[in-house]
């Protein structure tokens, strides 16, 4: 009895382990889809710093589907070349909006998010989620090629309430020097 016991429940440990692994593998998780882009944009940079030139991260928002491609010059002139097959998104998840630095929000037609050949980008957070539920931002940084997955909602934007710097007065070009120097 206590044999069939123990059996029983290795059998439900397995079959638990099964059920989770083969939904990831139906239905991935927004966790897998913003490793997914974040692969996908690594790989851009990379490729624009290996071969000095400017790459570009598509995203289309209609289709919910991202490749990237290439600048190349010749004597024809200046042409993209994918370097990328397209990748649809999962079903269950989707990228509602890209936010920029400045909080402009893009939710529709196409984005591009470029990597120059020294590897600077633009500052963007993806939102990613599943069925209206934004569960992971991706942070692309302008320097480096750094790219973070965060949980939730998390939008990096420049501050509105940065303090403006005073660095004073040159005080050779101003008949006022004496009162405006006591104001600092």
């Amino acid at each position: 009895m206590i044999e069939l016991i123990i059996v029983t429940a290795v059998i439900g440990f397995l079959f638990t382990i099964t059920a989770v692994s083969l939904k990831n593998f139906f239905a991935p998780t927004a966790q897998d889809t913003a490793e997914t882009i974040l692969a996908t944009l690594k790989f851009g940079y990379n490729n624009a710093l290996l071969n000095n030139k400017t790459v570009f991260f598509n995203l289309d928002f209609d289709k919910q589907e991202y490749f990237l491609t290439r600048i190349e010059r010749d004597e024809e002139g200046i042409r993209e070349e994918r370097i990328s097959g397209t990748k649809k998104l999962p079903f269950n998840n989707k990228i509602y909006t890209a936010v920029d630095f400045s909080g402009k929000k893009i939710s529709e037609e196409t984005l591009k998010i470029p990597y120059t050949h020294d590897g600077t980008s633009i500052d963007y957070t993806l939102l990613v989620g599943e069925i209206e539920e934004i569960k992971k931002s991706i942070q692309i940084y302008r320097y480096g090629g750094r790219i973070v997955i965060a949980n939730g909602e998390k939008v990096r934007t420049s501050s509105k309430e940065l303090q403006k710097v005073d660095y004073g007065i040159d005080l050779r070009e101003d008949d006022n020097s004496q009162n405006n120097a006591n104001r600092y």
